[in-house]
């Protein structure tokens, strides 16, 4: 099983990212509430594309997967998610598998990596994060408080170097496809399978298929016209389960100045 380091360092946080990560890093049984089957392969090359379309649907997997990472690094989005860990279920009789929901990830991203807003609560710590280029203002609760070492958080945003270990501690959470990699895992028993287009116009989509072995666990989907950007991602397994969304892909998002500063620059 995978731990991404970068936020192994933030304690609370741990636990529930390794679940996110799970989803794709280690076995499990394939789920029964996420309809995946592929409306067709695309191995090889094989389907003929017209000048409208980008192909995503003809390349292999990895070679999927590097496409719509590297067409996520450029544009604005807003992502909005949660990531729901599943304990088993303690008025369950022993050994019998029946899970509840447990810990849970809740995402809400808007910007670019230059100038983004961010609110994430991973558990009972929540924050909110304002970036500027190289400077971000952090504001969050108690909890949040407690495992930065920033005091004055509780009272207004705070501001750190992109750079610092508050930052840091806070990826993938901090960039759209750092964490869409890091949910998808490095895995070898983790295959993504590009399937058939749907739709027409700039609303064709192609559904990319993530399995785990021969079990399929999820589905990626992305648009089959410009630049192949991710449309929704799900994927749910017996450790637990993952809905995000990205909207309004190349849309300038008004974030305004930091609000309530108590620490600035």
């Amino acid at each position: 099983m995978r731990a991404d380091a970068r936020v192994r360092r933030w304690s609370v946080a741990a636990g529930v990212v390794a679940t996110m990560l799970v989803l794709t890093a280690c076995s499990g049984q394939a789920p029964t509430d996420i309809a995946v089957t592929p409306t067709a392969t695309g191995f090889g090359g094989q389907a003929p594309v017209d000048g409208t379309r980008n192909g995503i649907e003809t390349v292999d997997g990895t070679t999927a997967l590097q496409d719509v990472l590297a067409a996520m690094r450029s544009e604005p989005v807003v992502a909005t998610g949660t990531v729901t860990e599943l304990v088993p279920d303690p008025a369950a009789a022993k050994g019998s598998g029946d899970t509840v929901p447990g810990r849970a990830v809740r995402i809400d991203y808007r910007g670019t990596t230059e100038d983004s807003a961010l609110r994430l609560s991973v558990g009972d710590v929540s924050l909110d994060a304002r970036r500027r280029a190289d400077d971000v203002w952090v504001s969050g609760n108690a909890a949040f408080a407690a495992q930065s070492g920033l005091a004055k958080v509780t009272s207004g945003r705070v501001c750190v170097p992109a750079t610092s270990a508050t930052v840091r501690d806070l990826a993938p959470f901090t960039e759209p496809d750092d964490l869409l990699r890091s949910m998808l895992g490095t895995g070898s028993d983790v295959t993504l399978h590009p399937g058939a287009v749907t739709g027409t116009g700039d609303d064709a989509r192609v559904q990319i298929v993530v399995a785990n072995g021969s079990s399929p666990i999820g589905s990626l989907v992305v648009s089959a016209v410009g630049e192949p950007v991710p449309y929704s991602f799900r994927a749910s397994d017996t450790t637990g389960t993952v809905e995000l969304s990205f909207a309004d892909w190349g849309k300038s998002q008004d974030l305004g100045d930091p609000d309530h500063v108590v620490t600035d620059c």
